[in-house]
C-alpha cells in the first residue's frame, strides 16, 4: 500500500548510510535504527526543490526527482535533474553496501557518457547545487572513526541526543543532533581539526500529518567560509512503492526512461 506524505530525502540517505555500513557504539546504532524505524525502510520517489545562495549573487534554483531503494542492506538512490534547462537531464547514482566503500555515478546528457564520482573530493558539486557528496554520503562511517553519544541537548526546547563522529588522524569529527521524543536528525555539524565548524546542516520546517506526527520538510546547508547557504525542499514524496531496476544500474540509470 502506498503512503503519502513529507520527509526529508537528506535525512533518509543519512540514516541509511549508517545503517548499512554498521556502527560500533551499540547506543548510538539503538538511536539511528529508531530513526529508520520512523517511516525509511521502504522504497520512494520524491521531489526537491534546491535553492542555493553565494553570497550576494541572485538564487539559483534547480528541481530534481530523487528515488530510493533500500534492501538487505543495500541502499541505492538514483537521482534526477528536471530544472532549469541547462541541467535537465544530468544524473546522479548512489550506491552504498555494507562493508564496502561508497560508489557514485554521474550521467552527462551533453556527452552521453557515463563517469565515477571521487567521493572524498570535498570539492566536487553536485549538479552546480553547492551540494557534495559529503552532503549525501556524509554520515558514512569509515573503519578508522570512533563514535560515541557525546551529550544531550535541547534544541528549539526539543530534547537531542548528539552523536560524536571523530575522525581518523585528527582531521576533525561531526556533530548529529536526534531528537529524543520522534528520533529525527535535526541538525549537524563538520568541524576541521581545529574545532571550526565548517558545513552546517539544520532542519528549518516540519509538516504534521493529520495523525499528528512531524517530518522534516525543508532543511538548510551552510557553509560559512565561502558564504553558501543551501535549501532543500521536498515537495512531495510517495514511500512503498516498486520501481524500476534499471535505475540502479550503473550501466542504464543515465538513459533509462523512467517517467511518463
Amino acid at each position: 500500500m502506498k503512503r503519502y506524505y513529507f520527509a526529508s530525502v537528506i535525512s533518509v540517505v543519512y540514516v541509511v548510510c549508517f545503517l548499512t555500513t554498521g556502527f560500533c557504539d551499540m547506543s548510538a546504532e539503538e538511536i539511528l535504527k529508531k530513526v529508520a524505524e520512523q517511516g525509511f525502510k521502504e522504497s520512494f520517489r520524491a521531489a526537491l526543490t534546491i535553492k542555493t545562495i553565494r553570497g550576494k549573487k541572485p538564487p539559483a534554483t534547480q528541481a530534481v526527482w530523487v528515488c530510493g531503494k533500500l534492501k538487505n542492506g543495500q541502499a541505492d538512490f538514483f537521482f534526477d535533474f528536471d530544472e532549469p534547462q541547462e541541467s535537465k537531464g544530468l544524473r546522479f547514482l548512489l550506491q552504498t553496501q555494507q562493508g564496502q566503500a561508497p560508489k557514485v555515478y554521474m550521467y552527462l546528457p551533453a556527452t552521453g557518457k557515463t563517469l565515477p564520482v571521487v567521493t572524498d573530493d570535498p570539492s566536487s558539486d553536485i549538479g552546480g547545487t553547492g551540494l557534495n557528496t559529503d552532503d549525501i554520503l556524509g554520515f558514512v562511517p569509515n573503519p578508522k572513526e570512533k563514535y560515541s553519544i557525546a551529550r544531550e541537548e535541547k534544541i528549539g526546547g526539543q530534547d537531542c541526543w548528539v552523536i560524536q563522529v571523530i575522525k581518523p588522524d585528527n582531521k576533525g569529527e561531526r556533530l548529529v543532533w536526534v531528537r529524543k521524543r520522534d528520533f529525527t536528525v535535526v541538525k549537524s555539524e563538520e568541524l576541521d581539526s581545529t574545532k571550526k565548524v565548517v558545513r552546517t546542516y539544520k532542519v528549518v520546517e516540519f509538516f504534521k500529518t493529520e495523525d499528528g506526527r512531524e517530518f522534516p520538510r525543508e532543511e538548510e546547508i551552510t557553509i560559512p567560509n565561502k558564504k553558501v547557504r543551501i535549501f532543500v525542499r521536498q515537495e512531495n514524496a510517495v514511500f512503498g512503492i516498486e520501481l524500476a531496476g534499471e535505475l540502479f544500474d550503473p550501466e542504464k540509470f543515465g538513459t533509462f526512461k523512467w517517467k511518463n
